[in-house]
């Protein structure tokens, strides 16, 4: 994963599908039946196959929906990057989408339509939200244009996209931090919640049946003592009364409620220079099926700060910083999520429950994850459990023929194949450890 990261669980928190912009896997962390190669061009070979990063078209840039009245398709809205000499030259030029049908004959789903062009324009780096329509049934699509206070607003339906228009309204971010931002729907889905580092706070009321903007105004706020201005993350609590801004080294409180929203901002955590390896500050924000709200701790950590109360003014709303442990670095994102709970707009229900269960198991993470695929040049080995003892690496081409053997440590945090002897193909590949082949796959090598 890199800054472009979505998923989708059912109704049961069970993983359907994922993506990081390069790809769309199943449940079984592997690449779905047609899924490779989403996004393509010359930004898709970068990324996805020279750096094998993860594709870059900016933090919000994916978002999974499901198609209303079917209880099987899901859509895949994704941005697609215009790479000229170099990533300080890049921007995102399409909006596509593509649609995974979880009930193929694979148990893991297929992808039945891929890269469909919605939009063909200059469009703000990430900044793709969703909310759902008046009716609880259908929803609201919306991103702006790059460098620019113009909106595009998309009416998704039973039967696609059906309706698309522009809306100019409020002020225009400095284009030279676009991408450092966060945009978010309060869980009603009446309010959006803007985030720039050099602007103030842009708020917009929106009409959930027309699908408009109604209102625009700022809030000032103190972004605080920093030698670097950077990302400025937001998330607004359950009842929207609070939103909380992570500004690196700063995370604040601002209430929406008070008659001076400015004059209510506090300080509720400071980053408290913990680094593994990387400075643990506080980034991208997302309210959580729990009512917690989960902040994403810097690009490559371990770890997810939690605001355990965020209902709750001031101090009182519990913040533990690195709260949430993960079993591998968290990438450079975090996914997004609407509100999928919203209801019609008169009964809009609860966004989240302080106690969250579900009927099956989360699905484990394999034993190693084996990626990208296909691969040019390095292939990575990452271990999700502990073990002991050397660790082999064998690749085999369709003959059965041992290929390539790698000898390594699995208590490094990664390890890295050279797989440029190989000539371009299909391999097999597997990851012995403590006697046996705790992981095995295939893997496409290409030039």
């Amino acid at each position: 994963m890199f800054v472009c990261n979505a998923s989708i669980c059912d109704s049961l928190g069970r993983l359907m599908a994922y993506t990081n912009g390069c790809d769309i896997a199943g449940a079984d962390d592997e690449i779905m039946e047609n899924g490779e190669m989403i996004n393509p061009g010359y930004a898709w070979q970068v990324s996805c196959i020279q750096n094998a990063d993860g594709y870059a078209s900016g933090i919000q840039s994916a978002v999974f929906l499901p198609l209303p009245d079917h209880d099987s398709l899901y859509y895949l809205f994704h941005k697609q990057m215009k790479l000229l000499s170099n990533f300080s030259d890049a921007y995102t030029e399409k909006l596509l989408f593509s649609v995974v049908d979880r009930r193929s004959e694979s148990n893991y789903g297929k992808v039945i339509q891929k890269n469909i062009e919605i939009l063909n324009d200059t469009l703000a780096y990430g900044k793709l939200i969703a909310t759902k329509h008046a009716n609880g049934k259908d929803w609201w699509i919306i991103t702006p244009r790059r460098k620019n206070n113009v909106f595009y607003i998309l009416k998704f339906t039973k039967e696609g996209i059906v309706d698309t228009f522009t809306q100019k309204i409020g002020i225009t971010p400095d284009y030279k931090t676009e991408g450092y931002g966060q945009i978010v729907f309060s869980s009603d889905g009446t309010k959006v919640f803007r985030t720039n580092p050099s602007s103030p706070i842009m708020v917009y009321d929106f009409d959930r049946e027309a699908g408009v903007f109604t209102h625009f105004d700022t809030i000032p706020y103190e972004y605080g003592d920093q030698p670097i201005v950077g990302e400025i993350g937001c998330a607004l609590s359950p009842s929207g009364r609070f939103l909380y801004l992570s500004c690196r080294i700063f995370l604040y409180q601002l209430d929406l409620w008070a008659p001076d929203i400015s004059a209510s901002q506090t300080v509720v955590a400071e980053w408290d220079g913990f680094k593994n390896p990387f400075p643990t500050t506080f980034w991208q924000c997302q309210l959580g099926p729990d009512c917690k709200i989960y902040i994403r701790a810097g690009g490559d950590t371990r770890y997810f700060h939690v605001i355990h109360n965020p209902e709750e003014p001031g101090l009182a709303c519990n913040v533990e910083q690195r709260g949430l442990p993960l079993p591998t670095p968290s990438g450079s994102s975090m996914p997004s999520f609407p509100n999928y709970c919203l209801g019609p707009a008169d009964d809009p229900g609860l966004p989240c429950s302080p106690v969250v269960s579900t009927t099956a198991p989360p699905t484990p993470l394999p034993a190693f994850s084996v990626f990208p695929n296909p691969v040019s040049t390095t292939l990575k080995i990452v271990p999700n459990r502990q073990y002991d003892g050397p660790t082999r690496l064998r690749l085999y081409d369709v003959t059965g023929r041992l290929a390539k053997e790698q000898i390594f440590d699995p208590q490094l945090p990664a390890t890295e194949a050279d797989v440029r002897d190989l000539g371009a193909g299909v391999y097999f590949y597997e990851v012995w450890c403590e006697g046996k082949v705790q992981r095995a796959g295939r893997v496409v090598r290409v030039d």
